[in-house]
């Protein structure tokens, strides 16, 4: 476990999405060459697999691409998991329609890299990304630092009764708490992984000894939230609370004092992209200022290196922030999987 203090920082319910725009026209974006953009514009548009997104994230990039660059971005939005088995299905079948694949799931993208799933979009301005979030060895490049709270009803929940720690939310009645699955969700097998190296395995034990009950997807935490079928969602993932909330749902996000999960979704172009040209400009383009900028307006968190963040989102400059590395996943995440299936019985 690692706990550092910086400055700087989707997923559930099955969706799929399709997108195009009128108009369109080249755009000066540094460090993308015009002729990048024209051999992309040659090829029509471009497929990504959304397992890292929100949906407002999505739409917000069908209209940058396509009001920048002229392309169409058609997008499927689902879980880490759903994506990664679509992607290894059409791997599988040896046709792929996927150009490019977002995911909370570090893990898998790391495996794909190994195996020559995924390929380098040659991203002009990696040296700009907050030091440790990227692995320039990797093909796979962050594009938004995702801190982790637990989400609430504002209109039933008084801020005032949430549990301040990791540690009283599990040995504290805090009432009905609903989480994701690890087994199931990439995000909660990072957070689980996370507050197990910050307060050993028995912090697992006491919560489990709560009221809480468990679904397979962290994006469907925010519904079950906002029914009343339960007053604490945990993982709850910053930029969804706040587009929920922007949307006029009574939805809130509160950090615990203890420690601010955090963890970068990841983008990368798939080696066997259809449109490898438009795929390389996509990935390209969510590192460019532009849509970091635009991102952080949203509700999200830029990993650029003194990058904007989110006019809405918590002030974290002064939180400890955990992170968890690949190793360290992949080293205990079976382990956290098998414990948590025992304790919830799933």
């Amino acid at each position: 476990m690692t706990a550092v203090l910086v400055g700087a920082c989707g997923n559930g319910s099955t969706t799929s999405d399709s997108g195009s725009g009128g108009g369109g026209g080249d755009a000066a974006i540094e460090g993308i060459s015009q002729e990048l953009i024209d051999a992309a514009k040659e090829e029509g548009g471009v497929v990504l697999y959304a397992g890292g997104h929100t949906r407002p994230g999505l739409e917000l990039l069908q209209e940058r691409m396509q009001e920048l660059f002229g392309i169409q971005v058609t997008f499927t939005r689902e879980d880490s998991g759903a994506i990664a088995n679509s992607v290894s299905a059409e791997l599988a079948s040896g046709t792929v329609n996927a150009d490019a694949v977002s995911l909370t799931d570090p893990g898998t993208m790391q495996a794909w890299a190994e195996e020559g799933v995924i390929a380098d979009a040659e991203v002009p301005n990696l040296d700009d990304v907050t030091e440790g979030l990227d692995d320039p060895d990797n093909p796979q490049v962050p594009y938004s630092l995702v801190p982790l709270g637990i989400m609430y009803n504002s209109a039933n929940t008084d801020p005032e009764d949430l549990p301040k720690t990791w540690e009283e939310l599990a040995t504290q009645d805090a009432g009905a708490i609903i989480t994701a699955d690890p087994g199931a969700s990439g995000t909660a097998l990072a957070y689980y992984t996370m507050i197990a190296g910050l307060h050993g395995e028995e912090w697992l034990q006491q919560l489990s000894e709560r009221q809480i009950s468990v679904t397979d997807s962290s994006l469907a935490l925010a519904q079950l939230v906002l029914t009343g079928e339960a007053d604490i969602g945990i993982p709850a993932i910053e930029s969804a609370v706040i587009s929920a909330a922007e949307e006029g749902e009574p939805l809130e996000i509160a950090f615990m004092e203890d420690g601010v999960p955090t963890f970068a979704s990841e983008l990368a172009m798939l080696a066997d992209a259809p449109h490898p040209n438009a795929a390389k400009l996509l990935v390209q383009y969510h590192l460019s200022e532009d849509f970091q900028q635009a991102l952080a307006e949203q509700g999200g968190r830029s990993v650029l290196s003194g990058g904007p963040q989110p006019p809405n989102g918590a002030n974290l400059s002064d939180a400890t922030l955990l992170t968890a590395g690949l190793d360290e996943i992949e080293g205990r995440g079976s382990e956290i999987v098998a414990r948590f299936a025992e304790l919830f019985n799933r």
